[in-house]
């Protein structure tokens, strides 16, 4: 692969996309509880930490009060 002056700066690359899972649905919120969303303004806080930490894209899991995954639209709508 060739590369020209300049190519690998940043000014002259492609936009970078990045996406952030900041967890998994098979975590829970009593592995970490600190760091493990369960209300929704709770992640709302952990994707505008995320945005700030450099991620363009979000990937979440909506969960039940009880920190299990949850299926219910209404917790979708939220």
């Amino acid at each position: 692969m060739n590369y020209l002056d300049g190519s690998l700066y940043p000014e002259n690359q492609q936009p970078l996309i990045i996406t952030a899972a900041p967890y998994a649905p098979s975590w829970v919120p009593s592995d970490f509880p600190e760091d493990i969303p369960v209300t929704i303004d709770e992640q709302i806080q952990k994707a505008v930490d995320c945005y700030n930490a450099g991620a363009t894209v979000l990937h979440l899991h909506v969960r039940e009060l009880d920190g299990k995954g949850s299926k219910r639209l209404s917790k979708f709508n939220e």
